[in-house]
């Protein structure tokens, strides 16, 4: 059986022609161009939502309210905190905290230096309180 040429012709211009919409390509699909979206309410919907829903909600974050007290956080001077750095590399503790004495709180090295700490502390307390003769 010989194909002419003719039905060569034939065939390709037929496979074209089904084959042409798939080379258009899905616009309806995959169109990258962004669509309106029906659904969506206007900024003053959004607003009359908002409104609404501000009188209602809770205003720390629990809807019971806040039921744990807020903690006032002291601030040390400068001064108090370099007294403190001293007190504590004096009394060993630092030995304790960054050295290679294991920091086990209920070993003696570490309630020597507690109480040595703590004793430093008072002093420097009791010093502070003292008012100065001039």
């Amino acid at each position: 059986m010989q194909i002419t040429a003719k039905a060569i012709a034939i065939f390709a211009s037929t496979a074209t022609l089904a084959c042409a919409p798939a080379f258009a390509g899905n616009y309806a699909e995959g169109d990258p161009r962004p669509q309106p979206l029906t659904a969506q309410a206007s900024a003053g919907d959004v607003a009359t939502q908002t409104r609404q829903w501000m009188a209602t909600a809770p205003t720390v974050g629990y809807p019971e309210g806040n039921p744990r007290a807020s903690v006032q956080v002291g601030q040390k001077s400068r001064a108090q905190v370099n007294a403190e750095a001293v007190a504590w590399v004096a009394s060993g503790m630092s030995q304790i905290a960054y050295g290679e004495v294991g920091m086990d709180s209920m070993g003696p090295a570490y309630k020597s230096a507690m109480q040595a700490f703590n004793s430093i502390r008072a002093s420097q307390a009791a010093q502070v309180s003292v008012p100065r003769a001039q």
